[in-house]
């Protein structure tokens, strides 16, 4: 007697199961189903019941392609990968369910590690070759490692930190020295942080399209960050960095008349008696003094005499918050405003939020992979002092065999 059964389950049925699994996830999430749903593709959650309990699982799509449709299944299914014979069971009956619907293919990548490496680019840890030649001789066809950047949901390389063992102050030694200094003048700064408003979130669109041109990225539309702030709710967390220019320039003015008033008491004391450590802090409260200037000169270069008085937004950041951790997505700064270090702050604030909260682990999300100084978004994460992680990558499990060798060698022919 067959004691599986496969059927396609309600949000309010699959988010309990999803957020107990570690390999559990935003792409996994009802929070995902509900965005594809209302981005216009063809979603269903479907589940795999033994004895009736739930013991597997996906948010699965399903995309029109020539001679039927992919069957897709990002970071999933989710599932237990050391139960032997279970992920098997999963695509059989997704098969099953799948092919009357014009399946061609399933492809999946399992929210799994394939390779821990450190800062440097070393290996850590052996890579998980058992796990993936198991879902190998269960005829899934595992598609080439690569490494970049990708445009697509699945990042082949992540930057994760565990942040268990760690606390307020054991976060802050944590860091590399550099990110320490930006998070002191962020301080000195007067650079403050908030959660846009649903309303405000064309603030966020200029911000992400500005640096999106200058570096090369595709931008998402102003409606995506709409149906995603509506559709993950709480757990969508818009965070901007701001400052206050007049406040900013006022405070640069009153330490800089702290600054003329031990100058003049130095002075005083030079025209006295010249000794060698009064002249050393004369020059080196002058060099501050001027340093200050400069910023304030800056500042003033760039607004004119219409500097701003309301808060203007230096860079920001869209987190979400899951169960398993805290995923930062989409970023921008504003280069002209670089010297402010907001993106530092932003990301020490995220990680003691997600401390507080009692989340494990804190997700950077993609990398290129690449060690050899290329990568300047990988330059930047590796501050914080976390992990390269090279993930299990894609697998395709024919549905229709045949079918499935034809549109491949097609796409070899056209080269996509």
């Amino acid at each position: 007697m067959n004691k599986f059964k496969f059927v396609e389950l309600t949000p309010a049925e699959w988010a309990p199961f999803e957020h107990d699994q570690p390999n559990g996830g935003m792409l996994q999430s009802i929070e995902q189903y509900e965005l594809l749903k209302d981005r216009g593709a063809e979603a269903k959650i479907l589940g795999l019941k033994h004895d009736g309990k739930l013991i597997a699982g996906a948010v699965v799509t399903f995309n029109a392609i020539r001679g039927g449709k992919e069957v897709l299944i990002n970071h999933g299914p989710v599932l237990d990968y050391e139960d032997y014979g279970l992920l098997h069971t999963y695509l059989e009956h997704l098969k099953a369910y799948a092919k009357p619907l014009g399946g061609l293919y399933i492809k999946f990548s399992p929210n799994e590690a394939y390779q821990i490496f450190d800062n440097e680019g070393h290996g850590v840890a052996d890579p998980n070759e058992m796990l993936l030649n198991r879902i190998e001789k269960i005829g899934a066809i595992h598609l080439p490692f690569d490494k970049g950047m990708t445009a697509t949901n699945v990042a082949s390389w992540i930057y994760e930190k565990d942040l268990r063992q760690l606390n307020d102050e054991t976060l802050t030694a944590s860091y590399a020295p550099d990110v320490k200094y930006y998070l002191k003048k962020t301080q000195q700064f007067g650079v403050k942080l908030r959660e846009l408003t649903r309303a405000e979130l064309p603030a966020f669109k200029a911000l992400t399209e500005d640096t999106a041109k200058r570096v090369g990225f595709a931008d998402k539309p102003l409606e995506f960050y709409q149906i995603f702030f509506d559709d993950y709710g709480e757990r969508a967390h818009y965070v901007v960095a701001e400052i206050n220019f007049v406040d900013y320039i006022n405070n640069e003015k009153d330490v800089i008349a702290k600054l003329d008033e031990k100058l003049t008491k130095l002075g005083e004391r030079l025209a006295v008696k010249e000794t060698k450590k009064n002249r050393g802090q004369f020059n080196e409260f002058t060099d501050q003094k001027q340093q200050h200037q400069k910023r304030i000169q800056k500042i003033m270069d760039m607004f004119g005499e219409q500097v701003p008085t309301d808060d203007v937004i230096v860079a920001g950041a869209l987190f979400v918050e899951q169960p398993q951790e805290m995923s930062y997505l989409y970023s921008g700064m504003y280069e002209q405003y670089k010297e402010f270090f907001g993106p530092y702050l932003i990301q020490d604030t995220m990680m003691r939020k997600t401390i507080a909260a009692g989340l494990p682990k804190y997700n950077f999300l993609g990398i290129s992979g690449e060690f050899d100084g290329s990568d300047g978004v990988f330059k930047f994460k590796k501050e914080f002092n976390g992990q390269p992680v090279q993930m299990l990558g894609e697998f395709e499990y024919p549905i229709r065999h045949l079918k499935h060798k034809m549109y491949k060698s097609l796409k070899r022919i056209l080269n996509r």
